[in-house]
């Protein structure tokens, strides 16, 4: 039974909800270009769709870390995988937010080149902290001849790979957690002070933005959780946590980009 449902949590589970998130690009790459003189701007919905690749792109590549062979392989498929998510997820997600809170044409051309530079610096150091983090690799589970393997992130700790972790942690909190937290918070608070001047050409705004901020927080407390999981109970590798994050986040997002911007609207 552990076997089953190993399989499905580390093969099954992250390839749905990565094709989720593709099937949301796809979306976003057919509504943007009929919403791109609208409250958010084409500029929106082009963050959107490369956030919601990466973000496919990290959840379904989890089977190729573990299926693709002993240590190197889980570190370099994780040090991907981790890449998009920090350096391209969590500041195209924030920045969608931002512009279709504000109007894209309100965000700064400057403020995006932070974002992005941060993020993907962030990305760096991560991968090459995470490169020295894990201590080879360990088998996970088994079925008939294929062999699933994962990086020894929580076995064996030393204390220098023990304060590594350590830096992985914040460097994650940081983005995406707080960053797309900041992100969600952002978004209920534009929704409550949604000027009314706006609120009569967009009047499904408010909702909209709604929506998105409780999509985007789903997802990032849901990884807070799996964190605060291995510090306070010291227990390891919950990484279902992120997946029914996942799952949550893209149910909301799916109706928050469907919703029209307008009561009397169709699309």
């Amino acid at each position: 039974m552990g076997y089953v449902t190993n399989f499905l949590v580390d093969i099954c589970v992250p390839i749905v909800s990565g094709l989720m998130f593709f099937a949301l690009a796809k979306y976003v790459s057919y509504i943007g270009p009929l919403r791109q003189f609208s409250a958010g701007g084409k500029s929106t919905y082009d963050k959107a769709f490369w956030g919601f690749i990466a973000f496919g792109i990290y959840l379904a590549s989890r089977p190729l870390q573990i299926g693709l062979g002993p240590h190197p392989m889980p570190m370099i498929i994780n040090n991907i995988r981790e890449f998009f998510m920090i350096g391209i997820f969590g500041p195209s997600i924030f920045l969608a937010i931002c512009g279709l809170a504000y109007g894209s044409e309100n965000i700064k051309r400057w403020f995006n080149v932070l974002v992005y530079s941060i993020s993907i610096a962030l990305a760096v150091l991560f991968v090459i902290i995470n490169m020295n983090a894990i201590g080879g690799s360990i088998e996970i589970f088994r079925i008939g001849n294929f062999v699933a393997y994962d990086g020894m992130w929580f076995k064996n700790l030393t204390p220098d790979r023990a304060r590594l972790m350590s830096f992985l942690f914040i460097i994650r909190v940081t983005d995406p957690v707080l960053l797309l937290l900041a992100g969600g918070i952002m978004a209920f608070h534009r929704a409550y002070t949604y000027p009314v001047e706006r609120k009569k050409v967009y009047s499904n705004m408010p909702k909209k933005l709604i929506l998105t901020g409780v999509g985007t927080c789903c997802f990032s407390l849901s990884m807070l959780s799996v964190g605060f999981i291995w510090l306070l109970g010291s227990i390891p590798n919950q990484w279902w946590g992120y997946y029914l994050g996942a799952f949550l986040s893209g149910i909301f997002e799916s109706l928050s980009i469907s919703l029209p911007m307008r009561k009397e609207q169709s699309i």
